[in-house]
């Protein structure tokens, strides 16, 4: 990749990527996806002690439709067992397709376990921070006056991000281009919150467009 092309994507990348400072919950939310560094990422601050219940969400998504043969939640608890996570302490909630049903459902799943929420932890991949905390502040249930959300991803920069697993750089910033669209439309659609897109990222995200590159 030149490095007029890694300037415009890494705009897009710090949009996106929220970096909110962590602070103890009642929850980690493990959002299923492609990634399992995300599973690794919700384990490990489980074991660091920042909640006392780790509950993983998703069934298959567009990621993992075909690829995988188990829901991404059950293929997340096997990591975290794998770590050292007590299997009493994990909830799994197997029937989300998306990140709206994630929010939904997992909800639903801890009122089921009788498992109150003032301040939860939602983790899933660094690009899709912006929009997963748009989608908890339009979508939660629950009072959000009375509930604090806090976004985190695994800590990786965007040149470390890509791998065999989840794709080259190539299908990141197409990722990162949809996810700004997403941003952009799902507001009028009722799926998100509206947030602002700074003109520096419309910019690169323009210009990734003219590059040539396909939102996803």
């Amino acid at each position: 990749m030149d490095d007029e092309t890694e300037k415009r994507a890494r705009v897009l990348w710090d949009y996106l990527c929220l970096r909110r400072p962590l602070e103890k919950s009642d929850v980690i939310i493990g959002l299923g996806c492609h990634d399992l560094r995300v599973a690794e990422r919700s384990a490990q601050l489980f074991l660091d002690g920042w909640a006392p219940y780790l509950l993983f969400t998703g069934y298959l998504g567009k990621q993992t439709t075909g690829v995988w043969t188990r829901p991404e939640a059950e293929v997340f608890r096997d990591i975290a067992l794998a770590k050292g996570v007590p299997e009493d302490r994990i909830l799994l909630e197997t029937a989300a397709t998306n990140t709206g049903e994630n929010i939904n459902f997992s909800y639903q799943t801890l009122r089921e376990n009788g498992i109150p929420v003032k301040r939860l932890i939602l983790v899933q991949q660094p690009f899709m921070e912006r929009r997963v905390e748009a989608t908890f502040l339009q979508q939660w249930p629950g009072p959000l006056e009375d509930t604090q959300c806090i976004i985190t991803s695994p800590l990786i920069d965007m040149s470390s991000y890509p791998n065999p697993a989840v794709g080259t750089m190539k299908q990141l910033i197409s990722n990162m281009l949809g996810a700004v669209e997403r941003i952009r439309d799902y507001p009028d659609k009722g799926f998100q919150v509206k947030q602002e897109i700074p003109p520096e990222a419309l910019k690169a995200y323009y210009w990734l467009l003219h590059a040539g590159f396909i939102p996803q």
